[in-house]
């Protein structure tokens, strides 16, 4: 498997990975009106040509991405997503610590993650991210805001 930079031709496919990754976290939502579910292939285009966009892939086969988004000197990462069928493999390990790479002049890591999704939040603790806050965005969902600083 490659991580490699995605192409703009390429958004599509992350859309679609994307549109698989989140069904669940929609379910568990109770609502499809999320905002990794409403993201358009032109916003996705619009990061590969602004920011970096990473995909993992098999072949011709897109099997994950990842996304660092960065303003000053904080990357927001962003669209960790793993092809459902192999979850729990190692794959957004290693889009996680690609995009961190990708990013040694940061001084901080951000991301958001819904704690409705088992092992979301268990998942960034082990890569050395800790809580910074919890928000309650409805009665069932609860973000949590997680940071990591550069060693």
């Amino acid at each position: 498997m490659k991580l490699i930079l995605a192409s703009e031709e390429q958004a599509s496919a992350i859309h679609a990975l994307q549109m698989r990754a989140f069904a669940e976290e929609g379910r568990l939502c109770g609502t499809n009106q999320i905002p990794p579910l409403l993201e358009t292939v032109e916003a996705i285009k619009s990061q590969i040509l602004s920011q970096t966009v990473i995909v993992a892939m098999k072949g011709t086969q897109l099997l994950g991405s990842a996304r660092g988004l960065v303003v000053g000197d904080i990357c927001t990462v962003r669209g960790v997503i793993v092809e459902p069928k192999i979850k729990g493999q190692g794959l957004g390990s290693h889009l996680l610590k690609e995009i961190e790479r990708l990013h040694q002049l940061v001084s901080r890591f951000q991301l958001t993650t819904n704690t409705l999704v088992p092992g979301n939040v268990e998942f960034y603790l082990h890569r050395g991210y800790s809580v910074d806050e919890f928000e309650q965005m409805t009665d069932r969902v609860v973000l949590a805001h997680m940071s990591k600083r550069k060693a």
